[in-house]
């Protein structure tokens, strides 16, 4: 039986700096802490809005602690309604 992974949600309000590292520095930072930057991410280019899917806080965390390009995140909950 495969153990599932539940991705949580997070709004990242990126800097307006430095636009050409970011990608390659969350890549690098999700893949330091555990994560992986799948494809489907949702990065807008220039927005200063991402929202990435990461495994748990504690990876979400220690990516703010060390980035550069980003200055907040913010967990997006979501409702499940049967």
């Amino acid at each position: 039986m495969a153990l599932s992974c539940t991705l949580n949600r997070y709004l990242l309000l990126m800097a307006q700096e430095h636009l050409e590292f970011r990608l390659p520095e969350i890549k690098s930072l999700l893949s330091l802490f555990g994560g992986q930057f799948a494809s489907s991410q949702e990065t807008y280019g220039k927005s200063p809005f991402w929202i990435l899917s990461i495994p748990s806080e504690d990876i979400a965390r220690n990516l703010m602690k060390r980035t550069v390009c980003a200055k907040f995140h913010f967990y997006i909950r979501t409702l499940h309604i049967k």
